[in-house]
């Protein structure tokens, strides 16, 4: 436990150099649109890859594909949870799919890869890596059409919008797993070396990106609190309820438990933007969870796991 409260407190840190930088005007949104394209399609794929090449992790094909089962039972049982949740906590405005999303959506690559990495290792990190299918899979689809237009009206989907950098990474690791191939040391020292920069500049990213929002905003509006209250809390407290009747391997129901109680996902707030909903709404409430889950996400692990 004191190993995840210090690097807790090395997010919390790496976060406020990151907003202190934007709100100074020392990281200019164009840093955080670069960066974030940086770490996204170069740095986490290193991440991804990195959990089956330094300790491939040991298990038969039919584990993986309960691992993958069990990490999209996790995005889908968010996704129709905050939906009945929205029904009853908020009305409709035009705040509502936002409101939905941002509990339903989590934010395990940024925040759940490196504290699984902490926590379980390798192995958890692989398989939090496969939560990207489910995710791009749900966000794509279900995501857009919620942000993009009301229940009834069509929405254009692409099927590039499926293809991400980290999607095609956890792939690639899928086989890499399957197939166990002889990968150079050089190549192996090159992907952990940039695995190893994935968590300090995705958190200053993360920081950066919300420098858009004053503080006294951030903590004004009170039904953020209660977005924060059901992504931080209610959810992992939910799959936890359900995960524990279904026998599994510790690191693979670690894995899951920390993914749910993960904080609202950034791609929320780009898509609010993309699509022309209150970007401003969506920051608030994504820093204010982000915030808030260096307190709930210990508390999470030493009630749970």
């Amino acid at each position: 436990m004191s190993a995840l409260i210090n690097k807790l407190l090395v997010f919390v840190v790496l976060l406020i150099i990151g907003y202190a930088g934007a709100r100074k005007g020392m990281l200019p949104r164009e840093f955080t649109v670069s960066a974030n394209k940086l770490v996204l399609n170069v740095f986490m794929v290193a991440s991804i890859l990195n959990s089956v090449t330094a300790n491939p992790p040991t298990m038969e094909g039919k584990n993986l594909l309960v691992a993958l089962g069990v990490m999209s039972f996790v995005m889908i049982f968010s996704c129709i949870v905050s939906g009945l949740l929205t029904r009853l906590f908020h009305k409709k405005d035009e705040h509502e799919s936002l409101f939905e999303m941002m509990v339903a959506v989590m934010n395990p690559m940024f925040i759940g890869l490196p504290v699984a990495e902490v926590l379980y290792g390798p192995q958890s990190v692989f398989y939090i890596s496969l939560i990207n299918l489910p995710f791009n899979l749900l966000m794509y689809t279900y995501g857009v059409w919620r942000l993009k237009g009301k229940p009834g009206e069509k929405t254009q989907l692409k099927w590039r919008d499926f293809v991400t950098a980290p999607m095609v990474a956890t792939l690639l690791s899928v086989v890499i797993f399957l197939v166990k191939p002889p990968i150079p040391g050089m190549l192996n020292n090159l992907i952990s070396t940039m695995a190893a920069a994935t968590m300090p500049l995705s958190m200053v990213v993360i920081g950066s990106s919300l420098g858009g929002v004053s503080l006294p905003e951030a903590v004004s509006d009170g039904s953020l609190y209660v977005v924060a209250a059901l992504r931080l809390l209610l959810m992992p407290v939910l799959t936890w309820l359900v995960l524990r009747l279904i026998p599994m391997d510790p690191t693979l129901y670690a894995a899951a438990i920390i993914t749910a109680a993960c904080p609202s996902g950034i791609l929320v707030g780009i898509l609010s933007l993309q699509y022309g909903l209150d970007a401003t709404y969506s920051s608030k409430g994504i820093m204010l969870n982000t915030f808030l889950s260096m307190l709930t996400i210990p508390v999470i692990v030493a009630l749970f796991l």
